[in-house]
């Protein structure tokens, strides 16, 4: 979200304030009376806090008046050790000339992103003695890549998503620490195009290179873990990692995906789809038929390639319906995966067509999609008893692992 400048924008300014009175004076208290009788709410297992939650973010998302900062990302910093609680920062360098290959090369060219330094953020169990990034013998860790659409959050341990790994943390006996990667955000117009397709791939997969060669994690240690836009991401770098084999950079050992979009032209799209059924139950604002969920960011992701590579291209919509599979499928070899999705939101059906898939190819997955919860919900620590009940089921099978 930017600032407004009110002595440059007053009307803007104006009509925020009178949005945000309408929300407070005017929506709360008819959507208190209207879901007092549970017959009336969008899921009748929710309780009356979290519709109003509910329908909160969706009035908030709908707001007509475009507040992003539209202006090209500043260099990256990182905040120092000295302002951070149970977390570390830490430089993450540019992956090596012999991981820029491939198809992911190949459009780095005709985007115009090279490889770039980018900070990366610890997250320590509480009480945990730092003495240092270097792995100890055995030990397990994650490697997160934040939601945000593809142009907003952030791995800073401030961020709403790094909810997602402290509940790891929290619930997980072997699990002591996670690092998350601040990578590059893409920007869309007005702004000139900053940052699409692969930028972010190539800094997680720097983050992985990081974990590896720079801490000493064993990749079958390393669980690769993202959400929403994230997810997205890590599903990438695997790809990039199976098609493109490195001998001093195995795949992870495990896969974790949650409510992860793996669409982005929304082929699957239809009457009986997640998009449609599942829009009254969302966060997000409930667009028109047939328009492109969160198509700025969608626009902004892919810089100067045409819409096309959204239907056909597998790094970036893996379950589209026009991604054609090769001799083998789209996701043999995968690592051992654990999916998570809510059934309350729009995106349900790619993780839905992600499990299939991966099924269909061989590859090892297992599932946790509870009817009832919505976007993202291990990031919202309001999203009881869903969230703790699969970051208990997500921690388990941490702790399981060889």
């Amino acid at each position: 979200m930017g600032i407004i400048d009110i002595n440059k924008q007053p009307w803007t300014t104006l009509y925020l304030a009178y949005y945000i009175a309408a929300l407070v004076f005017g929506r709360w208290p008819y959507w208190t009376i209207k879901y007092i009788p549970r017959s009336n709410r969008p899921r009748q297992a929710w309780t009356l806090t979290r519709c109003l939650i509910v329908k909160t973010f969706q009035y908030l998302f709908s707001c007509p008046v475009d507040i992003s900062p539209g202006v090209v990302p500043a260099a990256p910093t990182i905040i120092p050790d000295s302002q951070l609680t149970d977390a570390k920062s830490n430089w993450v360098e540019p992956i090596p000339n012999e991981l820029f290959t491939g198809e992911i090369r190949r459009y780095a060219d005709i985007t115009g992103v090279q490889p770039a330094r980018v900070p990366g953020y610890w997250l320590l169990k509480k009480g945990y003695n730092w003495t240092g990034p270097k792995a100890k013998p055995g030990e397990k860790t994650l490697l997160h890549l934040h939601g945000g659409a593809f142009t907003a959050g952030s791995a800073q341990p401030s961020d709403t998503t790094a909810n997602l790994t402290r509940g790891l943390l929290q619930y997980s006996e072997k699990l002591q620490r996670t690092f998350a990667v601040d990578y590059r955000l893409s920007v869309a117009p007005p702004a000139p195009p900053t940052n699409p397709f692969p930028a972010a791939v190539l800094d997680g997969l720097a983050g992985y290179w990081y974990l590896v060669h720079e801490a000493g994690f064993e990749p079958q240690n390393i669980i690769l873990a993202g959400d929403s836009a994230g997810g997205n991401m890590v599903v990438a770098i695997v790809r990039h990692l199976l098609e493109n084999p490195v001998p001093t950079l195995p795949l992870p050992g495990h896969l974790l995906t949650a409510s992860t979009v793996l669409d982005l032209a929304m082929t699957h799209d239809g009457p009986e789809s997640s998009a449609i059924l599942n829009a009254p139950t969302d966060i997000f604002d409930i667009p028109p038929p047939g328009v492109v969920f969160a198509l700025d960011s969608v626009e902004a992701y892919l810089g100067p390639l045409p819409f096309e590579e959204a239907k056909t291209n597998r790094y970036i919509s893996p379950v589209s319906r026009f991604v054609k599979p090769g001799p083998e499928g789209l996701f043999k070899g995968f690592p051992n995966t654990f999916v998570v999705a809510g059934g309350a939101e729009r995106l349900e059906d790619d993780s839905k067509e992600f499990i299939a898939g991966l099924k269909r190819d061989g590859s090892n997955v297992i599932h946790e999609i509870p009817p009832d919860a919505v976007h993202d919900l291990m990031v919202w620590t309001w999203h009881n008893p869903e969230r703790i009940e699969v970051l208990q089921k997500l921690a388990q099978w941490i702790d399981d692992m060889p």
